[in-house]
């Protein structure tokens, strides 16, 4: 049966908050603002499953993930949604799920403890006293900012909603010309930061702004998360302003602890270094793990294992790929007798050259080598890659001696260069290494 999941909207919240209302567990996904908030980039829909909330949203990879959240019977409602994937015809995953229920899942399903999405928790006592050697540079920071600027600071207001958008509008042009590129439109961020300022006090939200001679520059918002946890949703600042950030994060915290609240929660990382470093800075507590889950065709259960025997990576190593970046029709296998006994995966690229395909985890069983199964699946690669439009196609050997074997495909040893220090390591496990022969389409 499908179930009938309906549109997040503000008219929801009395019903989803009521199967919120016992959660302990703090992972920032798990509360109404932000379920809410992100409603209309992620097509955010809900539904009541043996008195368990689930959310369903859309995945940036274009599939469907389910979030259920509650004390009920986790694996009777686990069964539901793989009912309802099956019937809608989509690939069955789970998205921020609790580490507590690991253990319902079997060698049918791939599980991810992706680092990058842990969420950060912190002490909301040490952020206000910052106390010993480890948080001397922050205070170094706060003792600047207040030599230097003449501030105030206030909890946030419809009054500010306007200047603070401004400054968000400013964080992410500098963000975009860090990046070499145009920002257009109205991007995701900026959406659930508006539709959060539309509905603050319906929400219940909890902010702060910071400013100099009357100008913001930096703001806060968040919600309550759990009996003793908050969640900063948003935290914006003009890094103009020396110390600007650390400043706002005591003063919040100094606010939190005013209404009770030990830990904030302050999302994850998402595996962009400089976030990292960031937050890592501030010396959280713990890292929440959330998980990622994937259902297993027999297919990918054999390339899972393909995988394993020839590159000798761990079950959680290709788990993590199965789960956050894998695709079906980028996966591309010969099978013989029920058996899958070669394969090739296209990660989907930009580079310099434009659209690009990289081949990734080539491999064939021993006892299938040189039977010019590999060469069967470059071609095929080739012709997909042609037929997506990509400008090239790409691939790194594994060793000097392999470079003539991709040279009869076209490839040149270009050396180009690929940056996999974020996100999935698709490369050789040394960045020194992930030297890519090119082979160009257009």
């Amino acid at each position: 049966m499908i179930i009938p999941f309906r549109k997040v909207e503000l008219s929801s919240r009395e019903a989803i908050d009521a199967l919120l209302k016992d959660n302990d567990t703090p992972i920032c996904d798990y509360c109404f603002a932000n379920i809410f908030a992100w409603q209309p980039v992620y097509y955010i829909e809900w539904a009541n499953v043996c008195g368990v909330l689930v959310v369903r949203f859309r995945l940036d990879d274009g599939g469907w993930g389910y979030m259920p959240v509650g004390k009920g019977d986790i694996s009777v409602v686990v069964e539901a949604l793989k009912q309802d994937a099956a019937e809608r015809n989509i690939r069955f995953r789970l998205v921020s799920f609790d580490s507590r229920y690991a253990g319902l899942f079997g060698p049918d399903y791939a599980v991810c403890d992706n680092l990058d999405y842990r969420d950060y928790i912190y002490s909301v006592e040490e952020l206000c006293e910052l106390r010993g050697r480890k948080f001397q540079p922050k205070r170094n920071h706060i003792n600047r900012f207040e030599s230097n600027y003449n501030y105030t600071f206030n909890l946030l207001g419809p009054s500010d909603f306007d200047d603070c958008v401004a400054l968000e509008s400013l964080w992410q042009a500098r963000k975009c010309a860090t990046m070499g590129v145009t920002c257009s439109g109205e991007g995701g961020e900026q959406c659930a930061i508006r539709r959060i300022f539309a509905n603050y006090e319906s929400l219940d939200m909890l902010g702060g702004v910071l400013r100099v001679e009357g100008k913001v520059v930096a703001f806060v918002v968040g919600s309550r998360l759990t009996s003793d946890t908050f969640c900063v949703h948003f935290e914006k600042a003009d890094i103009d302003y020396e110390g600007v950030f650390p400043m706002i994060n005591r003063l919040f915290a100094l606010e939190l602890a005013k209404k009770g609240y030990s830990y904030v929660n302050r999302e994850e990382d998402m595996g962009l270094d400089g976030l990292r470093r960031a937050k890592q800075s501030y010396h959280p507590v713990r890292l929440e793990p959330k998980l990622g889950i994937a259902l297993l065709a027999e297919r990918e259960k054999q390339c899972r294992m393909l995988w394993h025997d020839v590159f000798g990576d761990d079950v959680e190593f290709i788990d993590s790929f199965l789960v956050e970046y894998y695709r079906p029709e980028n996966m591309l296998v010969i099978e013989r007798d029920g058996r899958v006994i070669s394969m090739l995966y296209i990660v989907e690229m930009q580079t310099d050259y434009g659209p690009t395909g990289y081949l990734y985890a080539i491999a064939t069983c021993p006892e299938w080598r040189k039977h010019g199964l590999a060469s069967e699946l470059i071609n095929r690669a080739l012709k997909i890659s042609r037929e997506r439009g990509f400008a090239a196609v790409m691939l790194i050997p594994s060793g000097d001696d392999v470079k003539r074997f991709y040279q009869n495909f076209g490839f040149e040893d270009v050396g180009y260069k690929l940056d996999f220090s974020e996100g999935f390591d698709f490369g050789t496990g040394d960045s020194a290494l992930d030297l890519a022969m090119v082979k160009v389409l257009k």
